[in-house]
């Protein structure tokens, strides 16, 4: 069974623990910009949540690839970029409708959560709950689904 990161913003406090675990796991240094995770910050209702590839079942951002360069490990169900092969068009960040998936400033291609090969170093960084690695079966992509209409709905008093 496959499993997914969960977030759930109202747990979020902004620490920055997720990001530095993971750009220093990926990128060998402690940098909020080289993480495969995105915060945003709304700070008109005081809020902050981590965002990041959701491994979509059917991922827009594979579909648009023009050279193949994401692909889907089968074993974690994590989708990957091959960066050998991404040309830096930047396509799979524009069709992306959650910003899970971003652009290494360094080499110009794509970089995005590969799941930790199955053991997430942000969920063991966040010391608040914010994030889970669960199961992602029906009952998990249902709460997946309530965090991301939560988020929807506070973007959307945003723009009120």
């Amino acid at each position: 069974m496959n499993s997914i990161i969960a977030v759930n913003p109202e747990k979020c406090v902004a620490c920055g623990n997720c990001l530095a675990s993971c750009s220093l796991v990926h990128e060998g240094a402690f940098s909020p910009a080289r993480s495969r995770i995105t915060p945003v910050q709304i700070r008109k209702l005081t809020m902050n949540f981590p965002t990041l590839c959701m491994q979509c079942r059917d991922p827009l951002c594979m579909d648009v690839c023009p050279v193949t360069a994401i692909s889907r490990n089968e074993e974690t169900g994590a989708l990957i970029v091959n960066v050998d092969q991404c040309v830096g068009c930047r396509m799979c960040t524009v069709v992306c409708p959650l910003g899970g998936i971003s652009i290494n400033y360094e080499n110009g291609k794509a970089m995005k959560c590969d799941l930790c090969d199955g053991d997430p170093v942000c969920v063991k960084a966040c010391g608040y709950g914010a994030l889970n690695y669960i199961e992602a079966e029906r009952d998990a992509l249902n709460k997946r689904l309530k965090g991301i209409e939560k988020i929807s709905k506070i973007l959307k008093k945003m723009v009120e």
